[in-house]
């Protein structure tokens, strides 16, 4: 019988102690898949006897990809969670789901800025923290679990954060918990809302301290636009189906009021519309659901400057032609209506636009190629409201969206730009 070597025995223990790491590992649903507990191991992850936040720091959240963290709770109690985005920027989104992958809390930008934070209550158990990137961007991110007690990651937001006594500055968690069957919510019609989406949509007004859950029944298949209108309010919006399964989430789509279009018809049954107030819970939100129109949805983008019109015509845009060294001009714009303007670069170019108040106006720019790819997009600059893109062009037409950044500036913009020769081999 030949005795084993020292190397095969250290390589099966090694082995024999990574499947027990992975048997120790919340599956979370299937979410748990390649995720590592905040400390090591599931002992030292425990959130209710460790003497400070348990912390990972730098985690590369990859492109259409996640980082998946596992901590444990040896007791019931509120817990902070937090998501910040490292020092290149981005913008993390954090999911709470308990280990059989039900999702417990979502956020966004509750950290202040765009970092993510949610506190929340929890029974002791075994959760996955997934950390994503907004729109499944890449970012670096670092990610906090913690008691109350403990120092925050993040500034967070005014208002809004856990009250174990409850009251009325606004919900007992900052983030939203998803909408359950045996979550109360109220009706937006009496009976399905198929009746309202044939006149033109349905809709009601409440803040979110007094509703923070809406509910609606589908009879048939369609697609639905959601908004969430009140930019002092800032609403953020999610929409849930019947099981509590997140299925789509907005903020800030029209300056700071939100949208969800849904252009895959859903199918018939029981949804359910989460809202929170990123700036004050106890102003009014308007809420609209409507049958989504495709078309009126394309000429709503470029209305607002999401999307680049079409060049024949159908569309005004203001023709700038060949662009000399210096232009400068006055533009009266109404709110997020966005002034089009289109010109032309001959040869290599680094290219400064200025958009600058001149009377009631918070600018914003959005410059795209002839293709209608956006390759620019700016709102403050230089510690302004005021508008600046410096970028090197190559020869070819460009199209510039200029418009408020709210509905609330209807003043007049100074735009000017400045052209220089960019130097070649």
């Amino acid at each position: 019988m030949t005795r084993p070597s020292v190397t095969m025995t250290a390589a099966m223990a090694l082995a024999l102690s990574g499947t027990a790491a992975v048997a120790q590992a919340p599956s979370c649903g299937g979410l748990g898949a390649g995720g590592d507990w905040i400390a090591g191991n599931r002992a030292a992850s425990d959130i209710a006897t460790a003497a400070e936040a348990l912390a990972r720091e730098a985690q590369e959240v990859p492109r259409n990809g996640e980082v998946v963290t596992f901590f444990s709770l040896g007791e019931d109690m509120v817990v902070r969670l937090e998501a910040r985005a490292g020092a290149i920027g981005g913008d993390p989104v954090l999911e709470l789901y308990d280990a059989a992958g039900g999702m417990v809390v979502t956020d966004d930008d509750s950290g202040g800025m765009l970092d993510a934070r949610a506190e929340t209550e929890l029974q002791a158990g075994d959760y996955c923290l997934l950390v994503r990137g907004f729109a499944d961007s890449q970012l670096t991110a670092d990610i906090r679990v913690g008691r109350l007690e403990h120092p925050a990651l993040t500034e967070g937001l005014i208002g809004g954060f856990f009250d174990p006594e409850g009251g009325a500055d606004g919900p007992d968690f900052v983030g939203i918990q998803p909408c359950l069957p045996t979550t109360e919510a109220t009706p937006l019609t009496r009976g399905p809302v198929d009746a309202a989406l044939a006149q033109g949509g349905a809709q009601a007004t409440d803040t979110v301290t007094g509703t923070p859950y809406w509910r609606f029944t589908l009879d048939q298949p369609q697609g639905l636009s959601l908004r969430a209108v009140n930019e002092a309010a800032d609403p953020y919006i999610y929409l849930f189906d019947g099981t509590g399964t997140l299925i789509a989430e907005n903020d800030d789509y029209d300056s700071l009021n939100s949208r969800i279009d849904i252009t895959t018809p859903l199918a018939a049954g029981t949804y359910c519309v989460g809202m929170r107030a990123l700036s004050d819970p106890d102003l009014p939100v308007t809420l609209s659901v409507q049958p989504f129109d495709a078309e009126a949805a394309a000429a709503e983008l470029i209305v607002t400057g999401e999307a680049a019109p079409p060049l024949d015509g159908s569309w005004p845009v203001r023709t700038m032609g060949l662009l000399p060294p210096v232009t400068v001009r006055d533009l009266r714009v109404a709110g997020t209506r966005a002034e089009w303007l289109s010109f032309e670069i001959a040869a290599p170019t680094v290219l400064l636009i200025d958009a600058v108040e001149v009377t009631d106006s918070d600018p914003l720019m959005i410059l795209y190629d002839a293709g209608g790819t956006e390759i620019a997009y700016n709102d403050d600059a230089n510690g302004t409201l005021n508008s600046q893109i410096l970028i090197r062009l190559d020869p070819g037409l460009y199209l510039l969206a200029v418009r408020q950044f709210s509905d609330a500036n209807q003043g007049t913009i100074r735009l000017t730009t400045e052209r220089f020769v960019r130097a070649t081999d």
